[in-house]
């Protein structure tokens, strides 16, 4: 049991790694305008270019693997709550990555995930 939940949460760290790279990647570019194909087509083939995007699209790939092999060893209704851990690890590293304020709604949100998680874990 024990080892799946480290391979979700493995699975969790490489696909919030994606995510805070790509939230970084796009920060530091302009918003494309959304009512014109030309501006986004743009601002696509702009964030395309960034290495980091890239970087991203392999955290998040090796997240998945990672995750097809968590699912391989236990039973879906085990394993699918215990991926909310997602929640809790993007908290924390949006916290620290980027910056982002945490209130006490998102700790008391997070709290209550964390407890699900439990409550199914020991199941």
């Amino acid at each position: 049991m024990i080892f799946i939940i480290l391979l979700i949460l493995l699975a969790e760290v490489c696909g919030v790694a994606g995510q805070i790279l790509f939230k970084k990647t796009i920060n530091g570019l302009e918003a494309p305008d959304m009512r014109s194909h030309t501006s986004y087509l743009v601002f696509l083939k702009n964030v395309l270019r960034v290495p980091a995007v890239w970087i991203g699209f392999c955290c998040v790939g090796s997240g998945v693997a990672i995750w097809l092999t968590a699912l391989a060893q236990a039973d879906l209704s085990l394993v699918f709550p215990i991926d909310s851990m997602q929640y809790v690890v993007t908290l924390i590293a949006a916290r620290i990555f980027l910056d982002e304020k945490m209130d006490r709604m998102k700790l008391g949100g997070t709290f209550l995930i964390m407890v699900g998680i439990a409550l199914v874990a020991m199941s």
